[in-house]
């Protein structure tokens, strides 16, 4: 009894004195963000089929579980821990070709995938986009979500205009498809504090274009997602992404990505635990265009990070990353700026 009492006594110890880096607080999914599905141009917003092909043939042969969008944010908001592999796969804008060339691979591999859709192009019987019957003939391995009627930039709108471009939308969306699941995805990943403010009222969780995990810590109002698309689709960029680990961040500021005076933005990240020595060490952001950022440590447990040059007009991000205790995984966190 005395030596179960003093097992005991050096378990409680032990548990105080060990870092804050539970497994449990790092249970995210990794959710990825295609468009076109193309050898054509545009460049930039295609990734191969035959690509894509290899994208998940890799997630097969590496045993991933590729889960539906709403059972990962499902599960965040349960608080319910998910796979240590895990990836959500997604598409905007509904073009022709998750039709043509996406949809019958995902059936091969029985993977299911989101698609984020303008409803005015699919109405307008557009050449390029998916029709309403196209959207329901590939349920269920199938989900369609809210991606705006027109796809306007979605800062510096007015209130009819918002109504519009999301309620209106998501009124088609159900109309159509019966889907009453309010997931909005932002065009070009932009929106202001009043987009922002209308969505939050309405009870929408949303999706952003930055990358990074999407975890519990995430706002449930701009998920994060890594970009399938153009340079970013390569195997070696795909494998190193899916996984990554959400990056231990307790908050962060400014919340907003609007920048109109100071166009070297100053990022405040405080961390959920302090780092180890060799984490700090190896901590680094880059900047869109640029090269490193700068970083003035408080601690273990805080940091700012400042592009050297002002950020060019339009998106920009933050990319910033740390070893994680497994060779060749890293914590990921970006941070999207736009500079009007």
């Amino acid at each position: 009894m005395k030596i179960l009492n003093l097992f005991l006594k050096l378990f409680i110890l032990i548990s105080f004195l060990l870092p804050l880096n539970s497994y449990a607080s790092e249970s995210g999914c990794v959710i990825l963000v295609y468009h076109r599905f193309s050898d054509e141009e545009p460049k930039s917003t295609s990734t191969p089929p035959d690509l894509f092909n290899q994208h998940l043939e890799y997630l097969k042969k590496n045993d991933y579980q590729v889960l539906p969008l709403k059972t990962v944010i499902e599960s965040l908001q349960t608080k319910e821990n998910l796979p240590e592999k895990c990836v959500s796969l997604t598409a905007d804008d509904g073009f022709l070709s998750f039709y043509t060339e996406a949809f019958p691979l995902l059936v091969d591999y029985q993977f299911p995938m989101s698609v984020f859709v303008s409803t005015e192009s699919i109405d307008k019987k557009y050449d390029l986009m998916m029709s309403w019957n196209q959207l329901r003939e590939m349920a269920p391995l199938i989900d369609v979500y809210n991606h705006s009627n027109k796809h306007l930039h979605l800062v510096n709108q007015d209130t009819s205009t918002l109504e519009n471009e999301i309620s209106y939308a998501q009124d088609r969306i159900e109309k159509e498809l019966g889907v009453n699941d309010k997931f909005f995805a932002y065009p070009y990943g932009e929106y202001d504090d009043k987009t922002y403010s209308y969505l939050d009222e309405l009870g929408y969780t949303a999706f952003g274009q930055q990358s990074g995990v999407a975890s519990q810590a995430s706002d449930f109002l701009n998920f994060p997602r890594f970009s399938m698309s153009g340079p970013y689709a390569k195997m070696d960029s795909f494998s190193l992404k899916v996984q990554t680990v959400d990056m231990p961040i307790k908050s962060y500021s400014p919340k907003s990505l609007i920048i109109s005076n100071d166009y070297k933005p100053l990022l405040d990240l405080v961390f959920s635990r302090p780092l180890t020595t060799y984490e700090k060490n190896n901590f680094s952001c880059f900047v869109s265009g640029q090269d490193v950022a700068d970083l003035e440590w408080s601690g273990l447990q805080g940091v700012s990070v400042q592009s050297k040059a002002p950020l060019l007009t339009g998106r920009s991000r933050y990319n910033c990353t740390m070893p994680y205790k497994e060779k060749g995984r890293y914590y990921w966190y970006s941070k999207l700026w736009l500079r009007l």
